[in-house]
């Protein structure tokens, strides 16, 4: 029994136990990061035993290690929307795993061997030829896989064992690939994740390449395992930080809709009157409300309520620029931020545009229904100069439109 394994399976059972909780709470593709530290941790438990092992243990301890690179290639190619086709993933790992198992039982007949090699070029014919939706990075994956299968059938004649850790390599390194470039930003976590799959994958040449070039040299295992912590690190960096931004965004955007809440439209105001001041620059408020989302909600039901609010409200935002914003903050009432004003001929075309898209039919369940909304306008400082009279010189004159009969706009300063 190796003894000096211990201490890393010792960490990497309370890194696994810590990071449960979190896994749980970020999403689905931190379900297969979890997944892939277990059989990691599988793997370290077998290596205790490699010294002694019989052929079978040593084929699982290996494949428990694959298995978790493959895990680490499939949660990166999951984030955040990227997919990569289940029949496609298992079309990689089975050439992976009849190599290991090929080096471990020391299979030397060249058919079975190159048919190996030819099993890695088939997820690319799948994803080039078979047309199967998969992105682009997964698909340069594929294709280099492919070209890897190709490459290696001189190497595996000559020594299974070179190419079989040339192949775990390459997985380790495709994880690195498509977690770096499929992060939504290059935080801290993604590039220290990024970083240490991409050094664990190149720990197997260097294995291969150390007693070659140093035969005198004996490297601790224990060393190679420094690119694990770096992996954790990262990991555990990004996901705390998907986290933190995802319970940001649920306190501030309205979860229907997905548009700002009424806290976010707020300090949008805040700021955005302290800038108009300082410009001396003309900002509208508008509120906007269905006339006739009660009875839709009586004779429809709440949840064709909730379809035409999500459909309102993207209609409502095709006429937003990227320094305006519109905002959920009421049942079915929005409120539209406008900077920047030009003049009232201008915030009448911006609101009338508004009223039209509004008011054309919404379909439901495969049927047309009719939409009114009734939109007020107050503009300041022509209205108001501060935060609470604007709001509310732009809902009375809503409810001045209603009066009205609805389906109309009304400024603050009509009657």
């Amino acid at each position: 029994m190796d003894r000096s394994l211990l201490p890393e399976i010792l960490s990497m059972t309370v890194f696994i136990v810590g990071f449960r909780p979190l896994a749980r709470r970020v999403g689905a593709h931190a379900d297969l990061w979890f997944l892939g530290w277990g059989l990691v941790l599988l793997n370290m438990v077998g290596s205790l035993f490699e010294a002694s092992a019989n052929k079978p243990i040593h084929l699982a301890t290996e494949s428990a290690l694959l298995a978790a690179a493959l895990m680490f290639l499939l949660a990166a190619a999951n984030i955040p929307k990227r997919r990569i086709n289940w029949l496609v993933f298992a079309e990689m790992a089975l050439p992976l795993l009849l190599l290991a198992a090929a080096d471990i039982y020391e299979v030397k007949r060249a058919v079975p061997l190159i048919a190996i090699c030819l099993g890695f070029v088939v997820p690319g014919l799948h994803v080039w030829i078979g047309r199967c939706e998969s992105g682009k990075r997964v698909a340069i994956v594929v294709g280099t896989f492919a070209v890897f299968g190709l490459a290696a059938i001189p190497e595996i004649l000559h020594s299974p064992h070179v190419a079989q850790q040339l192949s775990s390599a390459l997985v380790f390194l495709s994880a690195a690939y498509l977690y770096c470039c499929g992060a939504e930003r290059q935080s801290r976590g993604v590039i220290a994740a990024a970083a240490g799959l991409a050094t664990w994958g190149l720990s197997f040449p260097f294995a291969l390449a150390l007693p070659h070039y140093f035969p005198g040299v004996v490297l601790d295992r224990s060393i190679l395992y420094i690119p694990v912590y770096f992996v954790v690190i990262g990991i555990m960096l990004t996901l705390l930080e998907e986290h933190v931004e995802r319970t940001e965004r649920m306190a501030m955007h309205d979860p229907l809709t997905d548009l700002p809440n009424r806290r976010m439209f707020e300090e949008r105001l805040i700021a955005t009157m302290e800038e108009a001041r300082v410009s001396r620059t003309t900002i509208a408020c508008l509120v906007i409300d269905v006339d006739n989302f009660k009875q839709i909600n009586d004779t429809l039901g709440h949840n064709a309520g909730d379809q035409l609010l999500r459909a309102l409200a993207v209609r409502l935002s095709w006429h937003m620029t990227p320094r305006d914003i519109l905002a959920r903050t009421g049942g079915d009432e929005f409120t539209a931020l406008l900077a920047g004003v030009n003049d009232e001929h201008h915030l009448r075309f911006i609101a009338g545009a508004m009223m039209s898209a509004g008011s054309v039919p919404i379909m439901i369940d495969g049927k047309p229904v009719d939409l009114r909304i009734s939109i007020g306008i107050a503009l300041s400082p022509d209205h108001a100069d501060d935060i609470d009279s604007l709001r509310r010189a732009a809902d009375e004159a809503m409810y001045t439109a209603k009066r009205r009969g609805g389906s109309m706009l009304a400024f603050a300063d009509e009657n």
